[in-house]
């Protein structure tokens, strides 16, 4: 049941199903940039969007969420396969372990025909989300096809700073990669991956936060252990490595680790005593073993 009113509109539709945090980033970073573009005079990309959730408390959540859209935004509860038929681009948003239960159902295949569809779903490749979508059959000669994107993003999308990985796939017409791009740009930046590279990227992409945040942690733990502050050390070291993100698009860490380093310094007194542990080491091991559980789970 529709959980808000609507006022339908000229332009396209976008269908997101199961409408989470990274979902929910990417309907925020487009509904504005199409708000903005409409204030301005223009015609938006995207004129009327569509978000499903599975219960009545997530409703409320995204609507309170999105109070100042309600005129072209429609909150759907539990009614997936309305959305995808209504819809020109369908968002598959929702938990990977769902993939069975939200596409095996009947109708799904025929809303989906001719259609753009993005999944962020991690461990999920196209196979596995065919199979699900094709399960009563494979397709026929008179059934339209649709097109699957995946992308891979990270939290930082919620605040227009994400490194989102768009799987490349010469099947999907132009203006689907281009609609895609344009999408995934309103919330930061994009790179083209092949598909066996697509899960190491996506951890570079998406789980590096996570990784980089361990040692982010242990530095501030060091420097409470020294006299200072947390409060006081998080602010110093967020600003220093947003400082280092500027540098390393220039330059080679191996050579800012060398231009950082003085003769009987602080910095290779550190630097030392981060490889007699092996720090980096446990970085390279930690970033195959999420590359390798990503495979796994798209088995």
């Amino acid at each position: 049941m529709a959980t808000n009113g609507f006022t339908p509109k000229m332009g396209l539709t976008l269908g997101v199903i199961g409408c989470g945090n990274m979902a929910g980033a990417i309907l925020s970073g487009v509904l504005d940039s199409c708000a903005n573009t409409q204030a301005s005079g223009e015609e938006p990309k995207i004129s009327r969007f569509i978000a499903t959730v599975n219960s009545e408390s997530s409703a409320k959540r995204v609507k309170s969420r999105f109070s100042k859209y309600a005129d072209r935004l429609e909150i759907i509860q539990g009614e997936n396969v309305t959305a995808m038929k209504e819809a020109d681009v369908v968002i598959l948003g929702f938990k990977p372990y769902m993939i069975d239960l939200v596409l095996r159902i009947e109708g799904v295949r025929e809303a989906l025909a001719g259609k753009l569809v993005i999944s962020v779903l991690a461990g999920s490749p196209v196979e596995k989300l065919n199979a699900a979508i094709f399960q009563a059959g494979p397709r026929t000669a008179d059934e339209k096809p649709f097109f699957i994107k995946r992308a891979m993003m990270n939290m930082a999308a919620e605040y227009g700073e994400s490194m989102t990985v768009l799987e490349t796939n010469p099947d999907i017409p132009q203006k689907y990669e281009d609609l895609t791009e344009w999408m995934f740009s309103q919330l930061g930046k994009t790179a083209p991956v092949a598909p066996e590279l697509y899960d190491v990227a996506g951890v570079m992409a998406g789980a590096s936060g996570a990784l980089l945040s361990i040692a982010f942690d242990g530095m501030l733990d060091g420097a409470v252990s020294q006299g200072m502050k947390r409060a006081d050390a998080n602010k110093i070291l967020t600003q220093s490595l947003i400082s280092l993100a500027t540098l390393l698009q220039n330059e080679h860490p191996a050579v800012l680790r060398e231009k950082f380093s003085s003769p009987k310094g602080t910095t290779i007194a550190g630097l030392l005593s981060l490889e007699e542990d092996r720090a980096r080491y446990a970085y390279s091991k930690a970033t195959i073993a999420s590359s390798e559980r990503s495979k796994e789970i798209g088995k």
